[in-house]
């Protein structure tokens, strides 16, 4: 039986198998460790989907259009991180291009890649594990959430200084922090390690079959 450790106490106890909608407690600090929901993956995926459109749709069309003292100006999210390049913010620049665009955006494609064969093909996809395995790494990282309350911050000091139009982007944008939050709360470590289990011993069953 495998074993795990409690994140809260770093008590390591041997990992319960649990059903559909149940919960696992540590038995030293009674902290909850596992919970899982049904269709946790399949809600994942979904999610995955609906973000990927939604990046899509908040880069393609403008996100703030600012009319300030005769001059009017419209911005994309991409040009955020270029803005700062701009002006010599490189660090910052690399900063918001990794933690606000490419990261989210990996996360969702990997998802997607791993997820879709994996649910519906009962397949795993070439590099499943390692990709896994950097999804479950980069997962803190997506701050997707902070960038938006820090631009709904400024937003509400900038319309004191100039005429602000939200775009569709902007509500392209909040949808897609939605929707990958969601995306990440329904992707339990443990679920998908258990079903990936599931679907190898599945592939194995069907090969020896077809060598008898």
């Amino acid at each position: 039986m495998k074993q795990m450790a409690c994140k809260f106490c770093d008590c390591l106890f041997d990992a319960p198998a649990i059903s559909h909608n149940e919960a696992a407690f540590c038995p030293m600090c009674k902290q909850k460790l596992i919970q899982r929901p049904k269709y946790s993956l399949q809600f994942c995926l979904s999610f995955a989907i609906a973000s990927l459109f939604l990046f899509v749709l908040s880069n393609v069309f403008t996100f703030l259009a600012i009319d300030a003292q005769g001059q009017y100006h419209q911005m994309l999210l991409a040009e955020a991180s270029f803005v700062f390049w701009q002006y010599d913010q490189v660090l910052l620049a690399i900063l918001v291009l990794l933690v606000v665009l490419l990261i989210p955006l990996g996360l969702i494609i990997s998802l997607i890649y791993i997820l879709w064969p994996l649910l519906f093909q009962r397949k795993i996809a070439v590099g499943t594990c390692r990709l896994a395995r950097i999804i479950f790494q980069l997962k803190n990282w997506s701050m997707v959430e902070v960038y938006l309350v820090a631009v709904l911050a400024s937003l509400t000091k900038l319309t004191a200084l100039a005429s602000i139009e939200f775009g569709i982007g902007l509500w392209g944008y909040i949808s897609f922090t939605i929707c990958l939050s969601a995306t990440l709360t329904n992707l339990d470590r443990h679920r998908f390690w258990r079903y990936l289990d599931k679907v190898k011993c599945h592939q194995n069953l069907k090969q020896q079959n077809q060598n008898t």
